[in-house]
């Protein structure tokens, strides 16, 4: 395919200051509101030499979403390798097929070179994580660094936590939190923590969960000349409602080429199954933060969506009071979640029930959750019901009257 008239222009450049290597990319002719001309920038803190990856495809993956939907090809002034841009060209293809509306078409990518880059011996096996601190990462960081997976691990010699997607770039302080709550599981597992700051999640699209695996695996990239292998955390696993179209593993390994491979890890296992997993250490699950609601980012409030999932998860290995948490679950804390009938935090509590039953788990939590989860159909039977039908355009009206009529029945 060739490049439009309306394309992206693209260049890479490279320089150092006093915090260390900063590597962007500059996008020149974006059609939009931001202006002509976006920059893209990664900092790694305190790391004054690392070789340039010799291709840009792991960095140019994090930001294709970004220009599908603008419909805009991009013409990379720079070195592309051949399988690099074959697996890009397919997941384009795959997210226009998927989401018309959101990339409205398959956009063409056209490198200045197109280079047969075969991975050097030096560091080829070698892992480099991205961790966050959460249940899923600190699982993979672990499950790799002790060879829990015996032959099938993966040789994990860095971690990388990353400020600009969960922890906003400005302040700094909260950023700072989260790496001490991190740094006690790096340094028991004997590995460097690198940082990396940078402002990519503005240029990822209109769909952060469609681009947080190919945006990681830029991250990561930074570090691709040691580090053949890139290992990022399944959110879900396999046969859950939200594994889907968000982090499918068959989409997030359209992030690797040549030079640098990006692996999903861990989809066969579910939140509780990780929890049973990390149980025997507990410098592993002390650790774990997965709040980002609370007013602290380096501890869990205990209170908010995410945590009382958790909560729910360790309930269910048999923990009720976890490490990571400075209080016991208590019975308000499920009494006041927000279920709405349609939306994925039904769903993720739905497996928190399932994850509770299959365990032979009881008690007035589980019961409360189930009461509460009862009230509705679950979300997938409504979206089931609802898609591609008349109906869909129909029933919110419907309610919307039948609202309006008991609103008036009620008043005096």
């Amino acid at each position: 395919m060739s490049a439009g008239p309306l394309a992206l222009h693209v260049w890479f450049e490279e320089q150092r200051n006093s915090s260390g290597l900063i590597r962007r990319l500059l996008f020149e002719g974006v059609q939009g509101a931001r202006g002509t001309r976006v920059e893209t920038w990664w900092r790694l803190e305190g790391i004054a030499d690392m070789p340039v990856p010799p291709v840009l495809d792991s960095l140019l993956c994090g930001h294709l979403l970004w220009a599908a939907n603008l419909g805009q090809d991009l013409i990379v002034h720079g070195p592309i390798s051949r399988g690099g841009l074959r697996n890009m060209d397919d997941l384009v293809e795959v997210r226009h097929a998927l989401f018309p509306k959101l990339y409205p078409r398959r956009i063409a990518i056209c490198p200045d070179e197109e280079v047969t880059t075969p991975r050097p011996e030096a560091g080829s096996g070698a892992a480099i994580a991205a961790v966050s601190g959460g249940l899923d990462s600190t699982f993979t960081a672990v499950r790799h660094a002790k060879r829990l997976a015996g032959a099938a691990s993966y040789p994990l010699a860095a971690l990388v936590i990353i400020q600009g997607f969960d922890t906003p770039l400005d302040p700094s302080r909260g950023f700072l939190e989260l790496r001490r709550r991190v740094e006690p599981l790096a340094t028991w597992l004997e590995l460097p923590l690198y940082s990396v700051v940078t402002n990519s999640k503005r240029h990822c699209g209109p769909n952060w969960a469609h681009a947080a695996i190919p945006q990681a695996g830029s991250a990561l990239a930074l570090f691709s000349a040691r580090h053949g292998v890139g290992l990022v955390s399944a959110g879900a696993p396999y046969g859950t409602p939200r594994f889907g179209f968000s982090h499918p593993v068959v989409f997030n390994a359209l992030c690797s080429n040549d030079y640098f491979s990006l692996v999903t890890d861990g989809g066969a296992f579910g939140r509780t199954d990780k929890i049973e997993v990390l149980l025997p250490y507990p410098n592993a699950v002390s650790g774990i933060k997965v709040c980002w609601e609370g007013p602290n980012p380096g501890r869990n409030c205990g209170r908010c969506e995410k945590c009382v999932m958790t909560r729910l998860n360790f309930l269910a290995a048999g923990v009720p009071e976890p490490l990571c948490f400075d209080s016991p679950l208590e019975l308000t804390d499920i009494a006041r979640l927000d279920l709405p009938s349609v939306q994925a935090s039904r769903d993720l509590f739905r497996t928190c029930l399932n994850e509770l039953e299959v365990r032979g788990c009881r008690g007035s939590e589980v019961d409360l959750l189930r009461h509460r989860l009862r009230r509705v159909p679950p979300a997938g039977v409504v979206a089931t019901l609802l898609s591609g039908s008349p109906i869909q355009g129909i029933l919110p009206r419907l309610i919307r009257k039948v609202r309006s009529l008991a609103g008036a029945v009620k008043k005096p």
